[in-house]
């Protein structure tokens, strides 16, 4: 039997910093959050909503597991600085209020 070899398809990239599918403006990381937080989508919905392969997909899901721990801080970082910049439900009611008048 004939042994095949096929070149080994690369599906992420980076570029401007951010991993993203290959050819497209897609980021990894709203892949992953989409498959790892909220709702917690499954591999199919994230497929169709954001127009992926399933190879695609997973291969989110490998970077995810090959710098799990480099991204994990990263979330976590950007939803620190999320809540220190935050405004209080309270305030942002009175400064709009404030502009109405």
């Amino acid at each position: 039997m004939e042994q095949v070899d096929f070149p080994p398809i690369e599906h992420i990239e980076i570029r401007n910093g951010q991993a993203r599918i290959s050819g497209r403006q897609t980021k990894v990381k709203m892949v992953i959050s989409r498959l790892l937080d909220g709702t917690g989508a499954t591999v199919n919905e994230v497929m169709e909503q954001y127009n992926l392969s399933r190879a695609e997909v997973l291969a989110c899901l490998s970077y995810y597991y090959d710098y799990q721990e480099a991204i994990e801080g990263h979330f976590v970082a950007q939803e620190q600085a999320a809540h220190e910049t935050a405004i209080p439900l309270d305030e942002l009611v009175s400064q709009l209020r404030k502009r109405k008048l």
